[in-house]
């Protein structure tokens, strides 16, 4: 797979966005051990991903079906075979941050399938749940890095896709707000 990348100010959160190849996967085992074969990276080729999504708007009612490579600290958070809608990916992890903060705990899914994104307190620690995975995170450096990279990827799609994209931007911008006066910022 293309390398992951980050915003420097995030740098315990790194990502990477892909817009997945045109035709249907086939063989998801291929796909999870060859994602070059399948997906480009909207930072590293963003001319070829933006032509990719607009060759499949023509076909379909969305563009970026595609994949969401995510590391916190390092361990990859998501696994290799759950493609889906890129922005409905980012667009569930910033909801699931803002209700975690306001409830101290979250639950929401990955848009096209049944792959549940938990968020939750267990004695002191605060745990991610995306499908069958957990980690440990530390919401001091996860949550910020996780907004600061679908921000990213927002602005990415406005500038590249011309997609007005005003409804998730101000919802990052809400959840930032939020981070300072939630008492679910640090974990504590």
């Amino acid at each position: 797979m293309s390398s992951i990348s980050s915003d420097s100010s995030a740098s315990a959160v790194a990502s990477n966005s892909f817009i997945l190849i045109p035709h249907t996967v086939t063989d998801l085992q291929d796909f999870t051990e060859n994602h070059p074969t399948y997906l480009v990276s909207v930072y590293e080729e963003p001319e070829r991903a933006a032509s990719l999504w607009r060759e499949r708007l023509r076909r379909n009612p969305y563009g970026d079906e595609g994949y969401v490579a995510l590391e916190h600290y390092g361990r990859d958070l998501i696994a290799g075979d759950l493609w889906d809608h890129v922005g409905g990916v980012w667009s569930n992890l910033v909801a699931a941050i803002g209700s975690f903060l306001e409830d101290g705990s979250a639950e929401t899914s990955f848009p096209g399938q049944p792959a549940p994104i938990l968020l939750r307190r267990v004695r002191g620690s605060t745990l991610l749940t995306i499908n069958t995975e957990t980690s440990v995170v530390d919401p001091a450096t996860f949550f910020p890095g996780v907004l600061n990279e679908a921000e990213r990827y927002f602005k990415w799609v406005a500038g590249n896709i011309g997609e007005n994209v005003s409804g998730p931007l101000q919802e990052i911008a809400r959840i930032r707000e939020g981070l300072r006066d939630s008492p679910w910022r640090t974990g504590a």
